[in-house]
């Protein structure tokens, strides 16, 4: 545990972190006014810093002295990003995280290749305009912009949890926004496509009856033939889609 206690700027009182601030008093503590720390080895109150200058004691493994944060954790490291202007859990800028200048976030490199869509005008509806981590994670609901876990970008551009998409990914394969695929699908889809071919070889429907689908990967609207399950965009050949509408092609 660290062995210090931050002075709160706003109204003097010393605390072993900002949430018990926040949690005891009845307001909020502005992290970066804070100037003052309490050694708890020594009582000395004094400036800021990895260690006491009274007693040489050493308050934390980690300093900031930017977010006036204190880490003493051994089974992690942290590190200071300038751009975000905010401590995250990880190695480092260049080691296991970069920042995109166009998303204004850290991405980590140990979730493959980051796919930027902030710059290419194919940001999400949904995304604030101050950048793409400013938003909740949609899984977990805590925001992204300020937290310490490694986040992962989307293919459509959404942002999550790295270990929110690794639990989400064993239930659903589309994104929780705008359901777009997260991922390359073409081998399943086409193995839909010789199962359904062979239905209807064997089957004694007309095909008069089509179902009107909305494609979630596109964004187009065809038609395809009825099937209670599966429905084929006629425009990317994605399956997934959802049916908006059943219509009789024979004018009936």
């Amino acid at each position: 545990a660290r062995g210090a206690r931050l002075v709160a700027a706003c109204c003097g009182a010393a605390h072993v972190c900002r949430f018990c601030h926040d949690e005891a008093e009845d307001h909020t503590i502005d992290r970066y006014a804070t100037t003052e720390m309490v050694c708890m080895a020594c009582s000395k109150r004094q400036p800021s810093a990895r260690e006491c200058n009274a007693c040489g004691v050493v308050v934390a493994r980690y300093f900031c002295s930017v977010c006036n944060f204190w880490d003493d954790s051994e089974d992690r490291d942290v590190y200071h990003c300038p751009f975000c202007n905010v401590c995250r859990r990880g190695k480092g800028l260049g080691k296991d995280f970069f920042h995109c200048m166009q998303c204004n976030s850290c991405v980590s490199l140990t979730m493959g290749p980051h796919k930027c869509t902030a710059g290419e005008g194919g940001k999400a509806d949904d995304t604030p305009d101050g950048g793409a981590m400013e938003s909740d994670c949609p899984v977990c609901k805590d925001f992204l912009f300020t937290s310490d876990t490694p986040v992962k970008c989307l293919p459509c551009g959404h942002f999550m949890h790295t270990a929110c998409f690794s639990s989400y990914t064993k239930h659903y394969y589309t994104c929780p926004l705008c359901r777009k695929s997260l991922g390359d699908f073409t081998a399943y889809f086409r193995m839909l496509d010789a199962i359904l071919a062979e239905e209807r070889a064997t089957s004694e429907d007309d095909g008069k009856t089509k179902q009107k689908v909305a494609c979630n990967d596109c964004g187009a609207e065809t038609l395809a033939p009825f099937h209670f399950v599966y429905h084929a965009c006629e425009s990317c050949r994605s399956y997934n889609t959802r049916v908006i509408e059943i219509v009789r092609t024979d004018g009936e």
